[in-house]
């Protein structure tokens, strides 16, 4: 079994949209001066030659990660708790998250804004409550939110997760109002995309 409890041998196949969506971050790493060209060219080798996604993600937890990670000897060693009766409770900006967040409002809406947030673990858990309001919570591309509790409509775009990449639980519960899960609004910049070439061999007349 792996981490997911999925039996060894039957792990999902690495896609080719997976596939192409990985070569962006690993070219993300290189615009930002995170990895040079050798580590970079190692690393895509590695990602065409995975077959399923374990071995894609291992190779993804071999690369610097994709979001900031709190130095170990400023972890908290407690939850982060937040609770008020009434009003707006807005996280965002370069903000720690715990392993344990627990949100709780009687009227107002929540934004939960994790795109620039430093991460005490790869994996956390968020547990969120309104009475009455809104409930935001912003991931960047890539991090996979796995709901473990929900109460109230949801409303959800996010793109398939990277293996590899940071995981979320999210406890979300709104007794009167709503659950938006969403990616950063921002304009993605547009880079040059390394597909993976196929031969073609022309007939000879």
């Amino acid at each position: 079994m792996n981490d997911d409890g999925i039996p060894a041998g039957t792990e999902p196949p690495v896609s080719e949209d997976l596939q192409q969506r990985g070569i962006d971050f690993l070219q993300g790493l290189l615009a930002s001066g995170k990895v040079d060209l050798d580590r970079f060219q190692r690393a895509l080798n590695a990602l065409l030659g995975a077959h399923t996604q374990a071995d894609f993600a291992s190779v993804v937890r071999s690369l610097p990660p994709p979001v900031e990670f709190t130095a170990p000897a400023r972890w908290r060693q407690e939850p982060l708790e937040i609770s008020t009766s009434m009003g707006e409770v807005r996280l965002e900006g370069r903000w720690q998250v715990s392993r344990l967040t627990k949100i709780d409002t009687g009227m107002g809406s929540v934004t939960i804004d994790l795109s620039q947030a430093e991460f005490d673990d790869w994996d956390v858990e968020i547990v969120v409550h309104t009475h009455m309001g809104a409930i935001t919570v912003i991931v960047p591309r890539g991090v996979e939110v796995r709901p473990v509790g929900r109460s109230g409509p949801v409303i959800t775009a996010l793109e398939p997760p990277i293996p590899g990449f940071p995981v979320v639980r999210l406890s979300a519960t709104c007794d009167m109002g709503t659950i938006r899960v969403m990616h950063p609004t921002e304009k993605r910049q547009r880079r040059r995309r390394w597909r993976r070439r196929r031969s073609k061999t022309t007939p000879r007349p």
